[in-house]
This record gives structure tokens, sequence and C-alpha cells, in this order.
């Protein structure tokens, strides 16, 4: 997860990008929020496979909105869940996400 820097409170946007090994795709994918520092807030808790903003076989990605309430800096942890098929099988992966999010100078 990579999150924008904001000069001020505000919207701060963050991606995420999950990628699969040589031989895997993915078939199903979304991401959910678990913890933000206490400046920010999450506009969605979760982000699902829709509202990725990339499909490829091998690459997933998601943009995310958080709302910055004051001037701060920590982390923002999230999961990102996904069904990785290789050959005709299909298996559940969660892969921990952070991103560092800073607000101010």
């Amino acid at each position: 997860m990579t999150c924008e820097h904001a000069d001020g409170p505000g919207r701060v946007r963050c991606d995420v990008e999950a990628r699969v090994g040589a031989g895997e795709s993915i078939g199903w994918g979304d991401v959910v929020i678990v913890k933000t520092p206490p400046f920010v807030s999450a506009l969605r808790g979760r982000i699902g496979p829709p509202d990725a903003t990339a499909h490829d076989p091998d690459v997933w990605r998601w943009a995310l909105a958080l709302v910055a309430h004051d001037k701060g800096t920590g982390d923002v942890e999230g999961r990102v869940r996904l069904a990785v098929c290789k050959d005709s099988r299909c298996f559940p992966r969660e892969l921990p996400v952070t991103g560092h999010v800073t607000v101010g100078p």
C-alpha cells in the first residue's frame, strides 16, 4: 500500500497492488481496512472486486480514499484477500498491507 503525502487535512489517496507468481492468476480479490491512525478515517472499510482499478490476470490494483481530520503521521493497516488460481484450482490467500500516511509538512 502506498499513500500520497497531503499538505493539510482533507482527502488522502492510497493505492494497493496485489501480484501473484508465475503460472498463477487472481480470480477474485478485495481490500479490507483494519486500522487507521487517530487523525485519519477511511471513507470505506472494504474495497471490493468491482472497484479494482486494474484486473489483469496476475495483478490487481485498488484505490482507496482516507479523510485526514488533522495533521500527523502514522500507518494504515489492511488485508488483501484473494482467490489465487493455478491450473484449474483456486485457493484463498490473505496478505497484510501497510501504508504510511503523512499529513502536514
